[in-house]
């Protein structure tokens, strides 16, 4: 008589491999709020850069060294500040989307923790990053001006009355320098580095206008998590509701 052969049901783990890997470790990426924090970082080096050189550009042309003294100290703290705020909205980005979200705050010892982070970032955190935004805003207006000043190089007349030579005379545009004017070959030296110094102004420009970018779009982000954590920790209530509801109407059945 044959023996039966034992048929074993146990089958070998499949193997992930490196493509599956890499998407897997992609979906636990808030690209959202990653692409907000890379916006921040260039605007911020864009600043750092335009503000240096444009500064230094234009105490050589004002012939002031004096001019601009605090530019460096405030980037130093305007810069250092807001990449610790960029990183803390990148964590907060990160806690409240999918699936970490699921991992932290859908669990019934956690909901707590997902109502107080709701209460947070909705009063305090979602405010904090309007009036961050403005504030960009402003400054991107504040850039704008040195722009539109040194604009005027290429389309106002500096001739002056005698018809002879060009004159500019600082007062007339609000700047308290030790030279107030500029006329024959020291205006045409005051033009050509003021046509260089306008690339740096216009640099800072575009970078002030994208850190308000960024700050936009990580409001965006961090705003359409929590109501998805809202939402999901609603749905949870209304389960443990209706279990309860079961559980009563069970009870009642069998006395």
């Amino acid at each position: 008589m044959a023996k039966a052969r034992r048929v074993s049901f146990h089958t070998k783990p499949r193997n992930e491999s490196c493509s599956e890997r890499f998407l897997h470790c992609l979906s636990q990426v808030p690209c959202g709020s990653l692409i907000a924090w890379i916006i921040l970082l260039v605007g911020l080096g864009g600043l750092t850069g335009g503000l240096l050189i444009g500064a230094q550009k234009s105490r050589d042309m004002l012939e002031n060294t004096e001019f601009l003294w605090f530019i460096e100290y405030t980037l130093i703290g305007v810069v250092v500040s807001m990449f610790v705020i960029g990183t803390l909205l990148l964590l907060v980005g990160h806690m409240s989307s999918e699936p970490t979200s699921r991992h932290v705050f859908q669990t019934t010892n956690k909901n707590m923790c997902a109502q107080g982070l709701n209460i947070f970032v909705y009063r305090q955190l979602m405010a904090f990053c309007y009036i961050l935004g403005f504030s960009w805003i402003v400054a991107s207006v504040v850039l704008a001006v040195p722009v539109y000043l040194l604009s005027l190089l290429y389309f106002a007349d500096f001739t002056a009355a005698n018809k002879t030579t060009k004159c500019v005379n600082l007062v007339h545009y609000g700047l308290d320098n030790p030279r107030q004017e500029f006329c024959g070959a020291d205006f045409q030296n005051f033009e050509r580095e003021g046509k260089q110094l306008i690339i740096s102004y216009i640099a800072a420009l575009i970078s002030a206008i994208l850190i308000a970018i960024s700050l936009v779009h990580f409001m965006i982000v961090i705003s359409a998590n929590l109501a998805y954590l809202r939402n999901s920790r609603i749905a949870t209530l209304n389960a443990y509701d209706d279990d309860g509801a079961n559980s009563k109407l069970v009870a009642d059945t069998t006395m």
